[in-house]
This record gives structure tokens, sequence and C-alpha cells, in this order.
């Protein structure tokens, strides 16, 4: 059987930066944007914690990581399997393996 269509599809685009910096105040964090070295930083601050990143979508993504595993948020023994799992079940693209040599 397969999986039923899915009722949304996002993926990162000109379309999601305003929409994730809304997400993000109204989570009750601050936003600030800088340029350094030449390079966007987008930090969010608020509760006693502050993000930073190079767009407002890895920035809603870490806060995201931060509310679901708390100030624990580190990498754990054994966590790393998943990411090889997907990694390996990837189609190959131009016959080599998406993650490379070292995957």
């Amino acid at each position: 059987m397969e999986d039923p269509e899915p009722r949304l599809r996002v993926r990162v685009a000109g379309n999601t930066l305003i929409p994730c910096l809304h997400a993000i105040v109204a989570k009750g964090y601050a936003v600030t944007y800088a340029t350094v070295g030449g390079q966007p930083q987008w930090d969010a601050a608020g509760d006693g914690r502050h993000f930073s990143a190079t767009s407002p979508e890895e920035l809603l993504g870490l806060i995201a990581m931060c509310e679901i595993r708390g100030d624990s948020w580190r990498i754990r023994p054994g966590e790393a399997a998943l990411y090889h799992a997907i990694l390996d079940a990837a189609p190959e693209e131009d016959g080599e393996e998406l993650h490379g040599d070292d995957g």
C-alpha cells in the first residue's frame, strides 16, 4: 500500500524566511541580524538562551532542536546510527553515493 499524498510540502526557499522570523518572534525570542566576515548571521535571544545561524530557517531549526532535546542537545552515544542509516538508504546520483567516502 502506498503512502497517501502529503497534505503539506515545505522546502527552504525565498518564501520561508519571513514566516520563520515570525515563528521565532512568536516563541518569544528577540531576533537580530549582522554580517560577520561577509557572511550573514541571524541571532535569537530569550529566556536565557542564545542561538546563532546563517539563516532564519536554520535558526528556527536550532530552537526546535533545543525545545525537543533541552539543554542536553548534544549527540548521545549511538545516535549517529540514524544519520548513517538514512544516508545508506539514499539513492545514488551519477553512480556515486551521496554521502561520499567518509559517510
